[in-house]
């Protein structure tokens, strides 16, 4: 699995811990702390109700406060003009010989620049978006990868090779968390899967310039290792191949910016912008200048901000929840395989009695000619057996976290 889905929120045990959580909000906020006000977690059942509910129109206090805070130095710039021009314009405007900074007529200049402002944000937002979401898919094809390589070694490895399995299990675990730590450049993704590791293969990998590549090298190793046909062992590793395709992706998104002359035009246009808007408005909204200005800054301005953002998304895609349901969809698969043969051969035969009670005859010449033709047992175009559960993973490597 990718992500749990079904685990709902724990609900809050009393009004202590929702006094401790806005201390720690209180905290954050004043330190400038956002690490995860974008992160973008995954939707629940409930999550997607809400989403779609009239809910998503009511701003959020506490986000609203962080974005606010975030934007500080640009809206304190803002209400010091608005300020200054509200102040000029109601005292020293209207006297003879002070010229006129605030008129109307200045609010042509603004309809005439709107439209330049406006295809910058978009291109900006939408090449951000357009990076977020290449990440997104790359990320979610790494599970693919760990799911479709752990399927393909289970079913076509005979049963004297299983240890070469669990092994091969254990590294794909490792592989996810290895891609995140080197993408994120942070170690805590590490806590993942260090028991999984022996300390001296922890080490060797936060010691390697690019651990998901040796990982990877680790992996199609153990896979040569085994009597897989040519056929099947490309096709394992075409997928393995697929992670490194997906992982180069994410290392291009991350080592390379948008070019940052639109990044500094957008933000320096709309500084200018705003800073020269108060002098138009204050004829139309006189008293209100201040909170308008604030305001439009704020939505401008978060717009932006936005486009920033994502724009690095492996800072704001939950990957801490990847590495967990990837690790869990690698171990998982070899702990339950035996589940899945016995399923397998329990669904055989039913069907062979159904079969039987249909048409005897038939049913024992066609089991004649199978039990001629395999020996009494089901084998792969290899002439390697299957549908032999493995036996249980070793309880150190693949039972805990």
């Amino acid at each position: 699995m990718e992500v749990e889905l079904d685990v709902p929120a724990a609900p809050r045990a009393s009004w202590w811990e929702w006094l401790d959580d806005w201390k720690e909000f209180l905290v954050d906020w004043m330190k400038c702390q956002e690490d995860h006000l974008f992160k973008d977690e995954p939707f629940t059942p409930a999550d997607w109700e809400r989403h779609r509910s009239w809910r998503r129109h009511c701003p959020e206090p506490r986000i609203c406060a962080r974005v606010f805070r975030m934007l500080s130095m640009v809206e304190l710039w803002l209400l010091a003009v608005s300020t200054f021009v509200m102040l000029y314009a109601h005292y020293l405007q209207p006297k003879q010989g002070w010229p006129q900074v605030a008129s109307k007529e200045y609010m042509i200049i603004f309809q005439l620049t709107s439209f330049a402002l406006s295809l910058l944000m978009v291109f900006r937002t939408q090449t951000a978006h357009a990076r977020w979401w290449e990440a997104r898919t790359a990320v979610g094809r790494w599970l693919n990868v760990v799911r479709n390589t752990q399927r393909m070694l289970l079913s076509w490895t005979p049963a004297s090779e299983a240890h070469l399995v669990r092994e091969f299990a254990r590294w794909n675990a490792v592989l996810t968390p290895a891609a995140c730590a080197y993408l994120c450049r942070r170690q805590s993704y590490w806590e993942v899967c260090e028991d999984l590791l022996q300390p001296s293969e922890l080490a060797w990998l936060r010691g390697c310039d690019n651990p998901p590549v040796k990982v990877l090298a680790i992996m199609s190793g153990l896979v040569k290792r085994t009597s897989l046909s040519q056929i099947e062992r490309a096709a394992i590793e075409g997928e393995l191949n697929a992670f490194d395709v997906a992982l180069g992706a994410c290392e291009r998104i991350t080592r390379q910016a948008i070019p940052l002359a639109y990044t500094r035009h957008t933000s320096r246009f709309i500084i200018i912008y705003l800073t020269f808007l108060p002098f138009a408005l204050w004829p139309f909204v006189k008293w209100l200048l201040i909170p308008v200005v604030l305001i439009l800054g704020f939505l401008l301005v978060g717009i932006e901000n936005v486009g920033v953002q994502i724009e690095n998304p492996v800072r704001v895609l939950p990957m801490r929840r990847f590495c967990v349901g990837n690790r869990a969809a690698a171990l998982s698969m070899v702990q339950h395989h035996g589940d899945v043969q016995q399923a397998i051969e329990a669904g055989l035969l039913a069907a062979a009695a159904a079969a039987a009670a249909e048409s005897p005859t038939a049913a024992f010449a066609d089991g004649k000619g199978h039990a001629a033709a395999n020996g009494g047992h089901h084998s792969s175009g290899s002439g390697v057996q299957v549908g032999i559960p493995l036996a249980a993973p070793p309880a150190a490597a693949m039972t805990r976290g």
